[in-house]
């Protein structure tokens, strides 16, 4: 092989370099190499796993968030429908005090006032039955013995033409 320059002891200086840069890089950088891949490979996946897990708890957070809201709208919405039938119940009574007074005070009033007509009518009745025996006795020219008999008479006489006028 000496005709087409080959020297052998120069290439076989030369494949025995070659396989020990090849053992050399792969023990001292290839190696390495693949670890920090490997590695970096790791730490992407583990990031996966921890953007996958919190996106999970701000999705459940959401949830909740959601429930707790509904929750608190229910709650203000029994809140106030409850005021407003207590509202309305107070609204009620309050009415029904308000009337219940007014016919107090309407029955209160007729009663008065009826006392004011019989006493004024008892009033009328003395004063006309002491204006009759005041005219019977200028009539007669004299004072009548019996005051309190002829008092009654006109009383009965009076309550006699009171009913049947009524």
């Amino acid at each position: 092989m000496d005709a087409l320059g080959i020297e052998w002891p120069l290439l076989l200086s030369q494949l025995v370099n070659f396989l020990l840069l090849i053992v050399l890089m792969r023990a001292f950088l290839y190696q390495p190499v693949l670890k920090m891949l490997a590695a970096r490979k790791e730490r992407i996946v583990q990031s996966m796993k921890d953007a996958e897990r919190v996106s999970m708890a701000a999705r459940e957070a959401e949830a909740d968030k959601a429930k707790v809201l509904d929750e608190a709208r229910r709650e203000g919405q029994e809140i106030r429908a409850q005021a407003t039938r207590d509202a309305e119940k107070i609204a009620q009574d309050v009415r029904s005090r308000a009337e219940q007074e007014a016919t107090e005070i309407r029955m209160k009033a007729q009663a008065d006032a009826q006392k004011q007509v019989e006493l004024a009518l008892s009033d009328a009745n003395k004063q006309i039955a002491d204006l009759a025996i005041m005219a019977t006795e200028k009539l007669l020219g004299r004072e009548l013995a019996n005051k309190a008999e002829q008092q009654r008479f006109i009383a009965e006489f009076l309550s006699e033409a009171g009913s049947k006028g009524k």
